[in-house]
């Protein structure tokens, strides 16, 4: 029961909030200096372009929906993101989303341009309207 409680209590604090329409990171560990700027303007389309092909092998099918659409992990589409809380999230994962399941942390996976690369696609996706 303790441990429950233990991970209940550790998810909520890694839990980005949102405040003031945009969500950041509260109480979750951010990326070290070295990687915590993007190596390119995240406006860039070619980087969009690379990101949402990461996006749509990494991120799409179990999780999120394609093109950042709501299934079993939050939609990511028409939301306003502080972009080091994506590249921390991505980077770190997260114990419990609300889903209930975790989601993985891909800095063993993707290099640091590549996460940046998908925080340039889902920062895109912020005027994005669903059908």
């Amino acid at each position: 029961m303790r441990v429950v409680v233990v991970l209940a209590l550790v998810a909520t604090a890694v839990v980005g909030l949102p405040v003031k329409g945009v969500v950041r990171a509260q109480g979750m560990r951010q990326p070290s200096a070295a990687v915590s700027k993007p190596p390119f303007p995240l406006d860039n389309p070619e980087a969009i372009a690379e990101g949402a092909k990461r996006f749509s092998a990494s991120c799409t099918g179990y999780c999120h929906g394609r093109e950042g659409r709501v299934s079993r992990a939050p939609k990511l589409r028409g939301k306003v993101y502080d972009p080091n809380f994506l590249y921390a999230r991505i980077s770190n994962g997260l114990l419990v989303g609300q889903s209930g399941l975790p989601m993985p942390a891909f800095q063993t996976m993707l290099q640091p341009e590549e996460i940046w690369k998908i925080v340039a696609y889902i920062m895109s996706l912020s005027n994005a309207k669903d059908d």
